[in-house]
């Protein structure tokens, strides 16, 4: 008998937890969320949550390479690789929370896990999360890195810096995702077309537009941090803004 959504939720749920404390093990647990999520028919390896994942853990194992080759990240205090551990988390918990039933996962997630198995383009998927994780994880994600250290992992600045050159990463893969993803671009004129280059570009100017909104956003919660609210009301409206993204896109 061919295994339930259900069931394979719950699945990636105990892949998902506990929390890792370290990149290695991050990576780990996508490799094995991954792998998981595309033996759920009919869409294997073309399900939803398959393909973000598959995006979201070559990203993260290109972040780790740079790091230890040295020279694009020189934040001290390993900055990016606690923004890196938080953020992934933030996926994480999301993904046990929807194993959980009810209404626990963000909304601009639940878009995701609920339409995993439609007959949707990977490229629509792999936007759909990177939506989610991007427009919504991120912000907070600075804020966990923020708050879990009285002295600052170095200056605003040497953090903006390093965070700012994962755009470099999200340029080096584009061309190579999209093709992956099947984006449509990447099919007219084929690999290295006007076309190509110009969707490549294109998506490059997204990730670094949006990345840069969420340090934006995170910075103007910070200001506020005295609030105890000054976090769960930005995060219901933010919430709600993705989760029409997401519906837009699948």
């Amino acid at each position: 008998m061919a295994e339930s959504p259900q069931a394979n939720a719950k699945a990636l749920a105990k892949l998902s937890d506990p929390r890792p404390e370290d990149v290695e093990k991050v990576i780990k647990a996508l490799d094995r969320i991954a792998d998981r999520a595309a033996k759920l028919p009919p869409q294997g390896p073309e399900d939803g949550v398959a393909c973000f994942t598959r995006l979201y853990h070559q990203i993260t194992v290109d972040v780790l390479d740079a790091y230890r080759q040295g020279g694009l990240f020189t934040c001290p205090g390993d900055f990016i690789i606690e923004l890196d551990i938080a953020f992934a988390r933030r996926y994480l918990d999301a993904i046990v929370a929807h194993a959980g039933g009810g209404s626990g996962a963000p909304r601009c997630w639940r878009v995701l896990f609920d339409r995993r198995q439609e007959d949707t383009a990977p490229w629509r998927f792999a936007a759909a999360g990177v939506n989610a994780h991007v427009n919504f994880d991120l912000a907070f994600a600075l804020l966990d890195v923020w708050e879990r250290h009285r002295v600052p992992l170095g200056t605003v600045e040497q953090q903006y810096a390093d965070y700012l050159a994962i755009n470099t990463i999200f340029e080096r893969n584009m061309d190579e995702l999209c093709n992956r993803f099947d984006a449509p671009w990447s099919d007219v004129g084929g690999d290295g077309s006007f076309f190509d280059r110009a969707g490549n570009v294109l998506g490059d100017i997204l990730v670094t537009g949006t990345r840069d909104l969420a340090w934006d956003f995170a910075d103007r919660m910070w200001r506020h941090r005295g609030s105890s609210s000054y976090r769960t009301v930005p995060e219901a409206t933010l919430d709600m803004v993705t989760t029409g993204l997401a519906t837009a896109l699948i």
